[in-house]
C-alpha cells in the first residue's frame, strides 16, 4: 500500500478547525472522510486480544463495527461485506475496521478514504500499527481560542485551567508522535491554515500523497449533510467558508485572569509552537487548582446528562464510558 492508497486522519484538540480540514479534504477528487467514526478507540482491546484469524468472530467483528453507533450516523445502504478466508488476525482486524469508511467512500464516488476524529491525537501510534502506511495532520490552534470555544461547547473542559492542562497535554502528544514518525505526522497550525489556504492545503496534500484542486477551498459549497444533523449548530461557522475571522477572539473576549491562567499553565507549548505568550505568569496556588477542578467535574457531570442523554438520546452512552475508562487522559 503506497502513500496515495493509505488512509490518513485529521486529529487535534477541539475545536482547532479538523472539521474545516476535514470538508476541505473531502471536496477531493480522490478521498471521502465520514463525520467521526471513534469506533477505533472502542474497538482496540479487539486488536490487541487476537482471535479474529477465525472465521466466524471475524464475521461477528464485521457487524459489530456496522452496528456501532457512529457508523449508523453515516447511513450506509449497504449490509456489512462478507470476511475474506484465510485471513490473520491483524489483516482480519484491519478489514472489519476499514470496511465501513471504503463503503463509505463507494458511496461518494472515491476509492480513498481518510477520517477526522479529534480524540485519535491520543492514538496515533495505534493508526499506524492498525495502518502502517497511513498518514496524520495534527492540527493545533492558539489555546486561548480553542479554550474560549470549547467552553462554550457541551463537552470537554469547562474553565480556562482544566482547558489549559488538556490543551497541552494533547500538544504534547501530538509534538511526541510527530517525533517519533516524522515522515508520518505533520503538525499544522490553524492560524496558518486560514492565512494561506492555498499554500497550506497543497502542503497537506503533498504529505498525504493527495491530488489539490483549488474547489477545495470552496467549503462553503459543501453539502451540509456532511455535518451530523444534531452537532450542525456546534460547526455553523464553516458555511461562511475558510475565514481568519476566528483567529486571536481571545484579544478582546477572554477575561485577563483568564489569560493569565492559561499563560501559566500552557506557555511552554504556547511558545513552542510559536505563539506570543507574555512572561512572568504566576502558577496557579493549590487551592485554586481544586475549585477549577470541581468546578469543571461538576459541569461535566451536568454535560453527560445534555449531550449524552438529551441530545444523542443515549446512542453512545456505553462507548463513552467506556472511554473514559479505558482512556482518562484522552
Amino acid at each position: 500500500m503506497t502513500t496515495g492508497e493509505a488512509p490518513f486522519f485529521i486529529v487535534g484538540n477541539d475545536r482547532s478547525g479538523t472539521t474545516m480540514l476535514r470538508l476541505v479534504l473531502d471536496r477531493s477528487a480522490e478521498a471521502a472522510i465520514p463525520p467521526e467514526s471513534m469506533f477505533l478507540l472502542d474497538f482496540e482491546p479487539v486488536r490487541r486480544k487476537g482471535a479474529l484469524e477465525d472465521p466466524a468472530a471475524a464475521a461477528a467483528f464485521v457487524r459489530e463495527v456496522w452496528s456501532h453507533p457512529k457508523v449508523r450516523l453515516w447511513k450506509l445502504v449497504i449490509p456489512p461485506p462478507e470476511v475474506p478466508a484465510g485471513l490473520t488476525h491483524a489483516e482480519a482486524y484491519r478489514f472489519a475496521v476499514e470496511s465501513p469508511f471504503r463503503a463509505y467512500a463507494r458511496a461518494q464516488g472515491k476509492q480513498r478514504f481518510g477520517d477526522k476524529t479529534p480524540a485519535y491525537l491520543h492514538a496515533i501510534d495505534e493508526l499506524l500499527t492498525v495502518w502502517p502506511q497511513a498518514r496524520v495532520v495534527v492540527l493545533v490552534r492558539d489555546a486561548r481560542d480553542v479554550a474560549l470555544s470549547v467552553t462554550s461547547m457541551p463537552f470537554g473542559p469547562n474553565n480556562a485551567y482544566a482547558a489549559a492542562q488538556w490543551w497541552a497535554r494533547g500538544i504534547r502528544r501530538g509534538l511526541e508522535a510527530e517525533l517519533r514518525h516524522p515522515e508520518q505526522v505533520l503538525t499544522l497550525r490553524y492560524e496558518d491554515l486560514v492565512a494561506g489556504p492555498e499554500a497550506r492545503v497543497q502542503e497537506v496534500c503533498d504529505h498525504l500523497g493527495l491530488g489539490y484542486n483549488s474547489e477545495m477551498l470552496a467549503i462553503e459549497r459543501s453539502d451540509p449533510t456532511k455535518i451530523v444533523e444534531d452537532q450542525a449548530a456546534w460547526f455553523a461557522q464553516v458555511s461562511a467558508g475558510i475565514t481568519a475571522a476566528g483567529v486571536g477572539k481571545w484579544q478582546t473576549q477572554m477575561s485577563e485572569a483568564d489569560q493569565r491562567v492559561i499563560a501559566a499553565v500552557a506557555g511552554p507549548e504556547l511558545r513552542e509552537l510559536g505563539y506570543e505568550v507574555e512572561d512572568g505568569a504566576e502558577a496557579v496556588g493549590r487551592r485554586r487548582a481544586l475549585r477549577y477542578a470541581a468546578q469543571d467535574s461538576a459541569q461535566r457531570a451536568v454535560n453527560v446528562v445534555r449531550l449524552r442523554l438529551v441530545q444523542e438520546r443515549g446512542r453512545e452512552l456505553r462507548y463513552v464510558l467506556r472511554r473514559k475508562l479505558g482512556r482518562p487522559g484522552a
